[in-house]
């Protein structure tokens, strides 16, 4: 899996989750209190693409983050899950 960073240095993986259907999910961090609703400064995100290196096609869904885990292998053990349970091959 490849690891990259978007312009605001938000670490993100896109795949390929079905032929001609694309994902990214990243790492959000809100330092605005207003919009951290789950208190953890910290998020997963993931959203349709139209194609890899292509901008949000979807609405984004966040997820809390808890975990001390780096930013890198949240988003490693999410994409590797994903694939996993829906049986699409790893990036």
């Amino acid at each position: 899996m490849n690891v990259q960073r978007d312009q605001k240095g938000q670490p993100f993986i896109e795949w390929e989750q079905a032929p001609g259907g694309f994902k990214r999910a990243w790492i959000q961090r809100k330092t605005d209190p207003e919009k951290d609703w789950a208190s953890t400064g910290r998020y997963l995100n993931v959203v349709r693409i139209e194609a890899l290196g292509a901008g949000p096609a979807g609405n984004a869904t966040d997820f809390p983050v808890f975990s001390s885990l780096t930013d890198e292998q949240i988003l490693e053990a999410f994409v590797a899950a994903v694939c996993a349970i829906t049986g699409c091959r790893l990036p």
